[in-house]
């Protein structure tokens, strides 16, 4: 009965209020020569730090996320439908940049405004997350633990018998995506045929962020009576 063992998992459920507004940005663009796309993505990075600086913010604040330039081409065809080859399209830049703020209504629109704006190419994506996850994820973990065991404990009692000591824990170390993903989304060049004034800014009261996380814990069983 000693080598008797039962295997658990426990899940861990949270809400956690987010304190970050996150600002996505595509922008994408096609270029004649590669050196022409180089040109548009400094262009953009210096249009970003001049929009930073006049919505009062830290112009280092626009992280970089994903940078490519691409070189585009389709298939050709005669008019029998047969192939004849590639054909060159241009090269594309794709620029994708991050942009935390706080939770702060006006100043999102202020910058939704300018970047709008400023650059018209871009796709803009709103996201809502927390600035420090490492406290939520440590109640994860916990919260997982501590179902694993309350199952374990009524699973054993109804058979007759209790828990001994642990014998694993089986916890894949993973990043947990504390984020909330907004169905608010402009199109490029869009936003800025309605920014207003800073009183015109959308109130805007995001849910808690759900999150979640498993862990699987092996105890041995023992006689009740032991």
């Amino acid at each position: 009965m000693e080598d008797s063992v039962i295997t658990i998992t426990g899940r861990g459920d949270i809400k956690v209020k987010p304190d970050v507004t996150r600002v996505e940005l595509t922008l994408e663009t096609l270029h004649d020569t590669y050196r022409e796309a180089y040109e548009q993505a400094k262009s953009n990075a210096d249009t970003l730090t001049e929009v930073m600086r006049e919505a009062g913010l830290d112009p280092k604040l626009p992280k970089t996320t994903t940078f490519e330039i691409e070189k585009k081409t389709r298939s050709d065809y005669d008019k029998d439908k047969h192939y004849i080859g590639q054909v060159f399209i241009g090269f594309q830049l794709k620029h994708k940049v991050r942009i935390d703020l706080g939770m702060d209504n006006v100043l999102l629109h202020r910058v939704l405004s300018l970047v709008s704006e400023r650059l018209k190419q871009a796709e803009i994506d709103l996201a809502y997350t927390v600035r420090d996850p490492h406290p939520a994820e440590l109640e994860l973990v916990a919260k997982a633990v501590k179902d694993a065991k309350e199952k374990a404990e009524i699973m054993v009692e109804a058979c007759g018998c209790k828990l001994g000591m642990v014998k694993s824990i089986d916890y894949a170390v993973k990043q947990i995506d504390i984020i909330y993903h907004s169905r608010h989304r402009r199109e490029a060049g869009y936003l800025y045929e309605v920014a207003g004034e800073p009183e015109d800014a959308l109130d805007v009261n995001p849910d808690d962020i759900e999150a979640s996380d498993r862990v699987t814990i092996q105890w041995y069983i023992t006689k009740a009576d032991a």
